[in-house]
This record gives structure tokens, C-alpha cells and sequence, in this order.
């Protein structure tokens, strides 16, 4: 069963092929097999429910992204006031690739690869901080999210 497992995992993250996998269930026992596969589906199951869940999203991390409706901005987290409530301060941010393709259309045109974007990022100890709170619909109201890494998204196509 054990062999079975490590196996299934390395069909998992692709480190066997589809015909390598069936080549190796075809030598087992069925019922383990089963036993195996939706043993582990079901742990990815609790796994996703459980980064999908309210508490997962709200906890605090080191940055916290201000969503805009199509927009990004950076922050980081400064101080941690208590559970459900925190310091942030906006990041300062350099763009380093730049969308490329534009088509002509629509009311003036738009970006094809306007999510090829990249930044680089970092701290800006003179700007003003700002306490964001926890409460039913996420921090401040939903516009603030937790995350692990500091994001900028300028949306050329709005």
C-alpha cells in the first residue's frame, strides 16, 4: 500500500506519465488501488475547502493587496494591532515588462498580454500607514486581502 501511495503521488506531479501509471495499477490489487485514489481525493478535497474557507483568507500575512475593482496596489503589513486589525503602508513599485501587443478596437483599443506585467517591489518607510480591520465580508470591508506575496496590477484595458 505504502509503494502503492508514492506511486500515486509521483503520477500526481507528473513525474510519471499516464501510460507508466496505467502499466503499474494493471500489476495491482483493484480495491487497493480505489482505496488509494480516493483516499487521496479526498484529502485534496478538505485541503481546498480549507483554503477556500473564511479563515484561511483572513489570516494575517505579511502583505496585504488593495483590490480595486480591476485594479492592484501593494501593501505591506507594518504592525499587527491584534487578531482583527493591522497596520499597512502602500509599496512602492517599478514596472519592469511592459504589455506589448495593442489592438485597435472596441472604444480605443486594448492589451492582448495585458497579464504579462511584472514589478518589482519595495518598502517605503516615509508613506503614511493605514489600520485595516477584520470583519464579515473580509479586511476593510473586502477590499484588502491577505497574501503572501505584494502584487500591482494596472489593467491597461479599462
Amino acid at each position: 500500500m505504502k509503494e502503492l501511495n508514492q506511486v500515486y503521488r509521483k503520477f500526481r506531479i507528473n513525474e510519471i506519465t499516464l501510460g507508466e501509471w496505467h502499466s503499474y495499477i494493471a500489476t495491482q490489487d483493484k480495491s487497493e488501488v480505489l482505496k488509494v485514489v480516493n483516499t487521496n481525493i479526498e484529502a485534496q478535497g478538505r485541503l481546498t475547502n480549507y483554503k477556500n474557507s473564511f479563515r484561511y483568507q483572513t489570516m494575517i500575512r505579511k502583505y496585504c493587496n488593495l483590490y480595486l475593482h480591476s485594479d492592484i496596489h501593494p501593501y505591506e503589513v507594518v504592525r499587527i494591532i491584534s487578531d482583527k486589525c493591522v497596520e499597512v503602508r502602500p509599496m512602492l513599485h517599478k514596472q519592469t515588462v511592459f504589455p506589448k501587443e495593442f489592438h485597435s478596437g472596441g472604444f480605443s483599443g486594448h492589451y492582448a498580454d495585458n497579464y504579462a506585467q511584472k514589478y518589482e517591489y519595495s518598502s517605503n518607510p516615509e508613506a503614511s500607514t493605514k489600520r485595516v480591520r477584520l470583519g464579515k465580508r473580509g479586511w476593510d470591508g473586502g477590499r484588502f486581502r491577505m497574501e503572501d506575496e505584494p502584487v500591482y496590477f494596472y489593467d491597461y484595458n479599462f
